[in-house]
């Protein structure tokens, strides 16, 4: 008797066990790294800037994309904020 219960007990657990397995396989995410470079599929999330711009005045690095710029001379300047842009502004008078 006890042999029997033992086995169904073993047949329930391999059950579940298969179900939890199935459904981590669907589940959303979960193969979300397995594209292999070059296989053509495409990535479809935006993807960072690889140089960031450095605010003068209080030295915070940032996407250039989200920065204030500000033409000077030729050159660019980039800012976190409109504070910043004010405070060099008033710096330069």
């Amino acid at each position: 008797m006890l042999r029997v219960i033992f086995a169904f007990l073993l047949r329930v657990l391999a059950f579940v066990a298969t179900l939890w397995f199935i459904k981590r396989l669907f589940r959303p995410g979960y193969r979300r790294n397995s594209r292999a470079p070059g296989s053509g599929a495409r990535d479809e999330r935006p993807q960072p800037e690889k140089e960031m711009v450095k605010d003068p005045v209080c030295g915070m690095y940032m996407d250039p994309r989200l920065a204030i710029r500000q033409e000077e001379k030729g050159d660019s300047l980039f800012f976190c904020s409109e504070e910043c842009r004010q405070k060099y502004l008033a710096a330069r008078k």
